[in-house]
């Protein structure tokens, strides 16, 4: 028995002895109890961001899945999903605002980034872009940053862009006699080309339409319009004027009768089918969403993709941009954590992922560093009129609706006035009036220090 002990003994003291050698044995006895009562170590403290967002269907599934990727490669973040009515978005998240209890991060797509700051309902992200951030404004195009961008500070971090081109109908300018490999590029070849493919039915009824200019977005890059000058409102500029005329043309087409002809298509497939998608239109200038309504609707249909036609001294390929921004709220619990996430989501130092996701929603990125990777090559190769697209971000003239704190209400004013025009009840220059009027009405008061 007492050579078993010894034995024993030796092997603790052996054993011992070599674990000293690696901590110090000065300290190995008291550090080793002191680590078994204290037990395992805790846990890293865990993050939970509450994101709110207005998509629904697929998308909705789609981001969901996105946020799953950034919560699987951040422990130590985690991100909770809430889908709110697109409707009603703005409105929950200010009164959530007001009572204290806001999301961490909100995606954006309205006109709204202007009042949220004018009224310090979200924040500046200027404070997060430092250390390895601090070179960020560079990675993006220009133009996305404009659109989140009021006095000088970023509001809100792009995420997917937007961009409008003209689509043709190959078919339709064959039968106008026309080249269908040679788009317009001028304003006035296209009013003329599309002039040759109206066609009606008894009663005056629309069968066939070429181009109408309610889908044109007034104040375009193309007519080089500056419309906010010192900080007010000026819409009669010798090139909104043109610009507006250029609109008024279309004035001998039927109002009510072409917008009962294209709200046909729509109401019949629940939103999903315009005139252009179901070969009924020459022209129409839309997104690169309208891609893909195309395949669903007609996949058969011979079209090609253009950059924008311009007036004579014009910017010929310059576009409206818009897109999907996300905004950190006041009052967010974790804003830092926040930034992480929709700086992630945005594609910075996550290229490849970036390149391989934004394809899943048929989203043009934010920055060109992504739409140069293998995977969003790979998505633009496939169908080539996406390439429009993507060169249309990089357009120097490109244009943003000037970020207001009253840019929503300017939007609708501009829309009434088209519609005006376009109905005959309003003349180009007195529209333009009117809507700088009351909009600089709505102005007065919102930009105090």
């Amino acid at each position: 028995m007492m050579k078993d002990v010894k034995q024993s003994s030796r092997i603790g003291w052996v054993t011992v002895t070599f674990v000293a050698a690696l901590v110090g044995a000065n300290s190995l006895v008291p550090s080793f109890v002191q680590a078994a009562r204290r037990g395992p170590a805790h846990p890293r403290r865990v993050i939970h961001l509450i994101y709110w967002n207005m998509w629904s269907g697929r998308w909705e599934t789609l981001v969901k899945n996105m946020v799953a990727d950034f919560n699987r490669t951040h422990p130590g973040i985690q991100v909770k999903t809430l889908a709110v009515p697109s409707a009603s978005g703005d409105a929950k998240l200010l009164t959530a605002i007001a009572a204290g209890n806001p999301p961490d991060v909100f995606t954006e797509w309205n006109p709204s980034i202007g009042s949220f700051a004018q009224n310090h309902s979200i924040l500046s992200l200027n404070r997060f872009m430092k250390g390895p951030y601090r070179g960020m404004r560079s990675w993006f195009y220009p133009v996305s940053l404009k659109f989140s961008t009021y006095r000088g500070k970023l509001y809100g971090l792009p995420w997917t862009m937007n961009d409008l081109l003209l689509f043709y109908n190959k078919t339709m300018m064959k039968q106008a006699g026309l080249n269908p490999h040679r788009p317009p590029k001028t304003m006035a070849q296209l009013t003329s080309d599309q002039a040759k493919m109206w066609k009606y039915g008894k009663g005056g009824s629309i069968k066939q339409m070429g181009f109408y200019a309610d889908t044109w977005d007034a104040l375009t890059g193309v007519f080089n319009v500056n419309d906010v000058i010192h900080g007010k409102y000026n819409l009669l500029t010798p090139n909104a004027i043109k610009e507006m005329k250029f609109i008024a043309e279309y004035r001998k087409y039927p109002f009510a009768k072409v917008g009962g002809f294209a709200s046909a298509f729509s109401a019949a497939a629940g939103g999903g089918e315009d005139p252009f998608d179901m070969g009924k239109a020459g022209f129409y200038i839309n997104g690169m969403w309208e891609i893909p309504q195309i395949q669903q609707n007609d996949p058969k249909l011979q079209y090609g993709v253009a950059p924008l036609p311009a007036p004579p001294g014009g910017h010929y390929g310059a576009s409206w941009i818009n897109g999907n921004y996300n905004i950190i709220p006041r009052g967010a619990k974790y804003p830092r954590a926040a930034w992480t996430f929709i700086a992630w989501l945005a594609g910075y130092h996550n290229v490849r992922w970036a390149a391989s996701h934004d394809p899943l929603g048929g989203w043009l990125p934010p920055s060109p560093a992504v739409t140069k990777q293998p995977a969003y090559k790979k998505f633009v190769n496939a169908n080539p009129w996406r390439k429009y697209f993507v060169a249309a971000l990089a357009n120097r003239f490109d244009r943003v609706t000037p970020v207001t704190p009253v840019e929503q209400y300017f939007e609708t004013k501009m829309t009434n006035a088209v519609d005006g025009v376009l109905e005959g009840r309003e003349k180009p220059i007195a529209a333009l009036r009117h809507v700088q009027t009351v909009t600089n009405q709505q102005l007065v008061g919102t930009q105090a220090p």
